[in-house]
């Protein structure tokens, strides 16, 4: 597969904020808050690695340490001991922000065990294992999620894994989730990678229909609708240029396709993080707001006990109905807008309140400008490029900053540096 040319990752993006209402008309909807798909990416993906083996440490560390916007998951297991051999570079990979879960003690066909408290040891009391192995190595780690060997799984096994679980991952045709379809929690799909039935050009393919690049008119009616940007979960296992290991994958291609997720803008964060946002978004964008003296607040329950301690939520908030200068608040802390017009708020709170500001009250703000320098700072980013909103592009810009002489509207703002993946924004010229 050919490089696709970066305006194409443009007009994703464009095409996935189209799906979504936009701000001005927001006011009038229904609910309070509306969640923005895919944390404000086209999509999304979840690289997951299992069985804990040592060349995940040795040959994933460096590709993921040369690309920070990519964060992976870790199923491990004690099977080979594979966990107790590398904990010290899994509790390293895990301070660098990727995930570890649950792969059961053994790798054991779960299906086969009648016995509940085998069951229970397999996963409950393994998921207590792999957080004090990680403790041990300097590794703050909370086991939220799991996945099932061989991906054999029923009611029975569901009802272990939930005692200790939000989520769990199997194994699925094409790896799909789409944004407002809620799936089987404890039967998440994922895209299984081998040597033999697989190819890179196949698996890059689902990078884009992930980010929902193509003319899908013509699929097959047997295959699942491609609407728009969904999550893609890809199981792997080793990572190795070993050609006799059918499950492994050469480091050279796994790290094209982390390439090639960050070029089609998509967010690519491990299997928990993403599952919290997408899980999260059913329950806040149906939670109705009930109305105060000044404002409204809002309330919800968590689904799961079980859930990362903290989730943030990407959001549109209708303010406008309470004040032009509304304030957003949760825990009594005010929440500053970001420069696209949403809020980040943690879902994990479990309410908000939108409210009139006080008497010689400021609403704190942070402005388009000094978000746009912060990011120019981060990034060492030297070219910039402005598109409008069908993707068109409108010619070179200095920075993270909409020029005045362009008519009052919303934009799109291409970043690039050499060495770093490239960054799309979108800008609101007030």
């Amino acid at each position: 597969m050919k490089p696709r040319k970066s305006v194409f990752s443009v007009k994703a993006a464009v095409a996935a904020w189209s799906l979504t209402m936009s701000l001005a008309g927001f006011s009038g909807a229904a609910a309070p808050i509306e969640t923005v798909p895919w944390n404000g990416h086209v999509g999304a993906v979840s690289f997951t690695f299992d069985d804990a083996l040592e060349n995940q440490v040795q040959n994933l560390t460096p590709i993921l340490d040369e690309l920070k916007d990519v964060h992976v998951t870790f199923f491990v297991t004690s099977m080979g001991n594979g966990i107790q051999n590398n904990a010290a570079g899994f509790a390293n990979l895990a301070k660098a922000g990727h995930e570890i879960g649950n792969h059961t003690d053994t790798h054991a066909h779960l299906s086969g065990i009648s016995d509940n408290s085998e069951l229970e040891n397999e996963i409950v009391k393994f998921a207590d294992k792999i957080e004090s192995t990680m403790a041990e190595n300097g590794a703050k780690v909370r086991i939220t999620s799991l996945a099932t060997p061989f991906c054999e799984n029923n009611d029975k096994i569901k009802s272990v894994i939930n005692k200790r679980h939000f989520i769990n991952r199997d194994c699925g045709w094409h790896g799909r989730n789409e944004w407002d379809v809620e799936p089987e929690w404890l039967s998440i799909q994922a895209k299984v990678w081998t040597r033999s039935g697989a190819s890179v050009e196949e698996l890059l393919s689902s990078l884009d229909t992930a980010a929902f690049i193509g003319n899908f008119e013509g699929a097959k009616p047997w295959e699942v609708s491609v609407k728009g940007g969904s999550w893609l979960v890809v199981l792997n296992h080793g990572v190795t240029d070993d050609k006799g290991d059918d499950y492994a994958i050469n480091p050279e291609e796994i790290k094209k396709l982390f390439k090639h997720a960050l070029e089609n803008d998509l967010w690519t964060a491990p299997f928990g993080t993403i599952g919290a946002y997408h899980r999260a978004h059913f329950i806040v964008d149906k939670a109705d707001k009930n109305e105060t003296e000044n404002g409204y607040t809002v309330q919800w329950e968590i689904p799961n006990e079980h859930m990362p301690e903290s989730v943030p939520l990407r959001v549109k908030i209708d303010t406008k109905s309470v004040d032009e200068k509304a304030i957003v608040e949760q825990d009594g802390k005010i929440l500053k807008q970001e420069s696209d017009g949403t809020y980040i708020i943690e879902f994990m709170a479990k309410a908000l309140t939108v409210r009139k500001p006080k008497e010689g009250e400021k609403n704190p703000q942070d402005s388009t400008t000094a978000i746009a320098k912060n990011l120019q700072i981060e990034r060492g980013y030297t070219k910039f490029t402005l598109f409008d909103m069908n993707g068109n592009e409108l010619g070179a810009v200095d920075n993270f900053a909409v020029p005045e002489r362009f008519p009052k509207g919303s934009y799109i703002i291409r970043a690039e540096s050499k060495g770093h993946p490239s960054k799309t924004v979108k800008m609101v010229h007030k």
